[in-house]
């Protein structure tokens, strides 16, 4: 395949383009097609189409999303003069190479350029954020997190009596999630006794939950797994943990269990697990100096980070500083589909970027263009300046 760069838009380019369709030019939007449908893919147990390069099947059985996505293609291949886009199996060739080496030089930021549809034999990152961004748009589409999250609301709501115990109980069952990628049956009776409210059918809203969270596996009294030192995701086979930044190297651990340990689906690793770890690091970093202070998912998680430098316990009273906290695998996407939570009227609005993504190249710039003409008063920081910059003005404050 002969490689691309990305370009400034054509003026003449995009008009015969709108001809055709008016959105047609944004290749974002053909992006965000085509990974839905790989989503649907995969939910409906395609297996074979992720070890071949070249799916062989009736392409009328593939999901409206990839269909629609392949359709834009072939009007961008017609316009464009290529003439590789034949059938189905080109574009799933396409999909396990970068998007600077597709046939068609797609118009998506430079830091976007390296990233995959189809990575180790499944939808990428990328493809499962651009997949999420359109499937938002759709009422009907449920994600297991979605799922997760409408249950960890309603754990803590059933649990609490006021407010601030409905908070705290979503806080302890958030931060859950980021320490227990495996989880035995010893922590789920220990989440039994912590969260005991039941539904009209005498069911604990929290094994609900859990269930939806975790995936069974059998074991003994105990079982040695192998975990990531770094992010204590488990590892399996020769390839490391998977989690995005992490670096941390491969270790046993033994697991205690009467008989059943749980794995977190894959969903609620990737989306509220992993991205979780960032919120964690700042956690540490922060409530050593602030501590009550500092309030973790503020507001059911209107934002992920809030400080109460005046501890007045009301937000808009006092000063705050609130931050949702991103690790996102493309800036633009993330660009595209952010939005600050009302609720937190905050005096400084921040967007804290995971540290391993603000260091990679062009990203801080093709985030910063996409916010444009969308967001106003939004900070865009890394943890480690965030945290730093929040450290720094509470001593100033206190001299």
């Amino acid at each position: 395949m002969a490689a691309h760069t990305t370009l400034p838009e054509d003026p003449a380019r995009l008009s015969r383009l709108k001809q055709v369709s008016p959105d047609l030019a944004d290749d974002y939007m053909t992006l965000e097609l085509l990974a839905a449908g790989l989503a649907g893919i995969q939910a409906n147990q395609h297996k074979a189409l992720w070890s071949s390069a070249q799916p062989s099947g009736d392409p009328t059985g593939f999901p409206p999303a990839w269909k629609a996505g392949v359709t834009r293609l072939l009007w961008r291949a017609l316009e464009d003069g290529c003439h590789e886009v034949t059938s189905h199996a080109d574009v799933f060739r396409w999909c396990h190479a970068p998007l600077r080496q597709w046939p068609l030089a797609l118009w998506v930021a430079p830091s976007d350029s390296d990233l995959l549809l189809i990575e180790n034999g499944q939808p990428s990152a990328f493809a499962e954020q651009a997949a999420r961004l359109l499937l938002s748009k759709d009422p009907e589409a449920e994600l297991v997190e979605n799922r997760c999250y409408e249950l960890m609301i309603a754990v803590a709501d059933r649990n609490g009596a006021t407010e601030q115990e409905v908070q705290d109980n979503y806080v302890q069952l958030r931060g859950f999630l980021t320490k227990h990628a495996v989880a035995s049956d010893i922590d789920l009776l220990g989440l039994l006794r912590a969260f005991p409210a039941k539904d009209a059918n005498g069911q604990p809203w929290v094994k609900h939950w859990f269930s939806q969270c975790y995936r069974a596996q059998p074991a003994s009294s105990a079982v040695v797994l192998s975990f990531c030192e770094g992010c204590d995701n488990p590892v399996s086979g020769q390839r490391g943990c998977g989690t995005p930044g992490c670096t941390g190297g491969r270790v046993a651990r033994t697991v205690e269990t009467m008989s059943e340990y749980f794995v977190q689906n894959r969903a609620v690793r990737r989306f509220l697990h992993d991205p979780g770890l960032a919120e964690q690091r700042m956690f540490a970093a922060l409530e050593p100096q602030f501590g009550q202070r500092l309030r973790p998912w503020w507001g059911m998680d209107a934002v992920d980070v809030a400080i109460d430098f005046e501890g007045t316990g009301k937000m808009g009273v006092g000063e705050w500083w609130a931050a949702d906290v991103k690790d996102h695998a493309s800036a633009t996407l993330l660009g595209r589909s952010f939005r600050w939570n009302p609720r937190a009227a905050s005096k400084r609005r921040i967007l804290v970027i995971a540290q391993h993504r603000f260091e990679q190249p062009d990203y801080v710039d093709d985030l910063t263009t996409s916010l444009q003409g969308r967001v106003q008063g939004i900070e865009v920081m890394s943890e480690t300046a965030f945290v730093a910059a929040a450290l720094t003005h509470d001593g100033r404050r206190r001299r």
